[in-house]
């Protein structure tokens, strides 16, 4: 049984304070994955749970799952040079962002401003 139509059926409920989405994580060789899906959601709302989920990866051995419906620009330019981001498509149109601690860069970003600036 699938949690999400994106996430593997050993996937366990995350309470993650502030989300506006459930959160679900789940191990595959090792990492942990902690994935959320804002497809169906307007902004802030991607970004505001994009940066709570990037606060979570402090190590090499996690790595973040973000599905939407568009290329979040705004958190893109925002994250990039800190973190691998691996971008697929999926049936439907919709993205899959796969964010990966990078050595040296992801303990320095700033991820208190949730918004973008406008």
């Amino acid at each position: 049984m699938m949690t999400s139509n994106s996430f593997p059926s050993d996937a366990t409920l995350l309470h993650v304070n502030n989300a506006t989405v459930p959160f679900f994580t789940y191990f595959q060789e090792g990492i942990e994955f902690i994935s959320f899906d804002t497809s169906t959601c307007v902004p802030p709302e991607p970004m505001v749970n994009a940066m709570i989920a990037l606060e979570l990866l402090d190590a090499p051995t996690k790595k973040v799952v973000m599905i939407n419906h568009r290329s979040p620009v705004g958190l893109l330019a925002k994250v990039q040079p800190f973190y691998d981001i691996e971008v697929s498509e999926l049936d439907g149109g919709k993205l899959q962002l796969i964010f990966s601690y990078k050595e040296g860069m992801s303990d320095k970003v700033d991820l208190s401003q949730k918004q973008c600036a406008g």
